[in-house]
């Protein structure tokens, strides 16, 4: 009886110690929780909370520039609208008085332009004018020159000069017959009368041709250059007087021209205010730009936060209305940057709104974000990024800023090796599990895992079906 009790216990021991001796091999502790190695069906799916909003929504403001306008009409809160309906109007008096005021002064500025360039053409062809009859008188003075240089000057020389030779042949012609009748007196036939007579003659001529002969020197040498240089001057001053008109013309027209660009300029900037005003006095009345739903927007005005009222004064870009379309919505949510990977555009959810939960819609991925937002959470900074699903059909109970759950399946997975996701444990980069080693301990395997969800983990690699897995890491002390 004592040599079996010792046989036992000796094989007891042996047992004990071969369980010590193998590598991180333990004593299994009692209560554990095991699960099991199986082929399961499952899918990898990803659950968000997002808030409806409107795919296309536009905040109805005043763009009029100034604080003139005053609400004299406002759509009621809540209303729904069909494009270009009236959602505000603004009182137009003060400018539609400064739209008459400017057609005034712009029909009075396009009749000075007129008149400015009227002006214009009329200097232009008194320049014209001007300058052909200074062009005519030099031409005048230019052949009064050259008649004066080539015609009547040579001309009365040679009249002078045959004036003189006329002269000098006539006093010759005497002084002949002078000699002839004191010949004939010295030969006795003396006729005193007719020698009185010649001598006369010749005292004559003497004084004509000296006469001549001073009036050719004179107009040879003084009158003619002196004729010439005052036709050469004349024809100088004429031709200064050509240029001094067209300069002077030049200067009067530029004159003329500066006006009227002056005051068209003028023009052109009262009609740029007048189209102006003209499009604020069209601001004064605010249409939809598409069909949706009319919202107050509430922001301070008067010192308070409240929503518009008729008798408020506007400001350029201070909202007014908010205008959602919610004909087409959308739901913006985020997803951790961990999950990412379980996303791609175009994917489909399943879409519940908290305040409907008969409502089940689908929405299409069509929108995620660049860059990561992190949020401080109390177990550490996580990263998440904006998403975007665009809802399939139209539900004109749903309205903007209304909660949701949005259910993207990311994977299904059919009969695949699998265990439950408190079997998997990471040691670095090494995937690992504590498997069942008989009835006595646990061995810890590595292993490689697939898709997982919240209940389960694909098998790649390690583990059989059948095997059973420890649910808490036996690893510690």
């Amino acid at each position: 009886m004592k040599s079996g009790v010792v046989i036992l216990v000796l094989l007891l021991s042996f047992f004990v110690a071969s369980f010590w001796y193998q590598k991180r091999e333990i004593v299994p502790e009692l209560n554990t929780v095991d699960g099991v190695v199986k082929r399961r069906s499952f899918s990898v799916d990803l659950h968000v909370v997002g808030v409806l909003d409107a795919a296309q929504s536009h905040m109805v403001a005043s763009e009029i520039r100034d604080s003139k306008g005053k609400i004299i009409y406002l759509i009621g809160d809540g209303l729904r609208v069909k494009r270009d309906d009236i959602l505000v109007r603004l009182d137009p008096a003060p400018y539609e008085n400064l739209v008459d005021q400017l057609t005034a002064e712009v029909a009075g500025l396009a009749a000075a332009v007129q008149a400015s360039d009227q002006e214009v053409s009329y200097e232009e062809n008194q320049v014209q004018s001007e300058i052909a009859n200074a062009q005519y008188n030099l031409n005048v003075a230019e052949l009064e020159y050259k008649r004066l240089r080539d015609g009547d000057g040579p001309l009365k020389i040679s009249s002078l000069q045959e004036e003189k030779d006329k002269a000098k042949l006539e006093l010759q012609r005497y002084e002949a017959f002078y000699s002839d009748l004191l010949a004939l007196k010295e030969e006795g036939f003396d006729n005193k009368s007719e020698i009185s007579s010649v001598e006369e003659k010749i005292a004559v001529y003497r004084d004509q041709l000296k006469t001549a002969n001073d009036r050719y020197i004179n107009y040879n040498k003084h009158v003619l250059p002196a004729l010439l240089e005052s036709a050469l001057a004349k024809r100088k001053n004429t031709s200064l007087l050509v240029e001094q008109t067209l300069q002077g013309g030049k200067h009067r027209i530029a004159k003329a021209e500066a006006t009227l660009i002056q005051i068209d300029s003028k023009l052109q900037a009262k009609k740029s205010a007048l189209e102006l005003a003209r499009k604020e006095l069209a601001n004064t009345v605010i249409r939809a730009p598409f069909d949706g739903i009319v919202i107050h927007y509430e922001t301070f005005r008067d010192g308070e936060k409240r929503k518009p009222r008729v008798g408020d004064a506007v400001f350029q870009n201070l909202p007014i209305l908010y205008l959602p379309d919610i004909t087409k919505m959308i739901v913006k949510t985020k997803a951790r940057e961990i999950d990412l990977h379980k996303l791609e555009m175009g994917q489909v959810g399943e879409v519940h709104v908290d305040a409907y939960p008969d409502a089940v819609m689908s929405g299409e991925l069509t929108f995620i974000g660049a860059l990561a937002a992190t949020v401080d959470a109390s177990a550490g900074q996580e990263k998440f990024f904006q998403l975007v699903f665009t809802l399939d059909r139209e539900d004109q109970r749903f309205r903007p800023g209304m909660t949701c759950q949005v259910s993207v399946v990311s994977k299904s997975l059919e009969n695949v090796l699998t265990v439950p996701v408190q079997a998997v444990f990471r040691d670095g980069a090494v995937n690992y599990c504590w498997v069942a080693n008989g009835v006595m301990g646990y061995v810890q395997r590595e292993i490689k895992v697939g898709a997982q969800n919240e209940d389960f983990v694909e098998i790649i690699e390690g583990l059989t079906e059948g095997e059973r897995v420890s649910l808490v890491d036996r690893g510690g002390p």
